[in-house]
């Protein structure tokens, strides 16, 4: 039946990293979309042209935000896994030294 619930903790630790790699990967992908804007005039030179030009870094601003806001969705992910991990090592451990404790009382009391 324990079985049923164990944990991995290797497990745990390669997920919250996979989550950092993707945090890092989409802020990379952040930093080259934003660097890169078309001039003034790249949408030409009738009216619409700049209303178009306008929706286009209305989007990519937009873009760049939603970026932001799933890297640290991915850093978040990350931190909570490995406190997660923690949590549950430590759980371990207090139960094992229960369990020594109470085998040594064990002993002692034969």
């Amino acid at each position: 039946m324990a079985q049923q619930y164990a944990v991995t903790q290797k497990a745990l630790t390669r997920f919250s990293k996979t989550a950092q790699d993707r945090a890092r990967r989409l802020r990379e992908i952040r930093r080259a979309l934003g660097t890169h804007s078309p001039s003034a005039g790249a949408f030409g030179k009738l009216q619409e042209s700049e209303e178009t030009g306008e929706d286009y870094r209305e989007r990519v601003e937009a873009t760049l935000e939603n970026l932001d806001f799933a890297a640290e969705q991915q850093d978040q992910i990350s931190e909570l896994i490995e406190r997660t991990a923690r949590s549950y090592q430590e759980a371990e451990d207090h139960t094992a030294d229960q369990l020594r404790t109470i085998a040594a009382e064990a002993r002692w009391a034969q």
